[in-house]
């Protein structure tokens, strides 16, 4: 049985001067499960984990074995990689510049 993608809308509590709480809402994002993330991006569950392990993206874990993407965050990975040409080598210099893994690098 499958299910669709699920819409959910960040929220902000911010406390007011008078002591009350006013709760202003997000953009709405799409998170999705891997199989959904799959078929939507067309980027397979083990680059998708890649991926998320070095920070590219960001993945939800609510039990061992389930995660959640953010498909909107893996189409603007692929749209960068795709402009940027030099963006791997930066990641790659980046992780070599300061002795870390690769998996570690964040190119933020």
């Amino acid at each position: 049985m499958a299910t669709d993608p699920i819409w959910i809308i960040p929220r902000q509590a911010l406390l007011l001067a008078d002591g009350s709480t006013l709760v202003k809402p997000g953009k709405a994002v799409q998170r999705a499960t891997v199989a959904q993330t799959v078929k939507i991006t067309g980027v397979s569950r083990k680059t998708l984990a890649a991926l998320a392990d070095c920070g590219l993206i960001r993945r939800q874990r609510p039990s061992p074995n389930q995660s959640f993407y953010f498909p909107a965050e893996v189409e603007e990975l692929l749209a960068r990689t795709e402009t940027e040409p030099g963006f791997w080598d930066s990641v790659k210099t980046r992780a070599f510049l300061q002795g870390i893994n690769l998996k570690s690098a964040n190119p933020k």
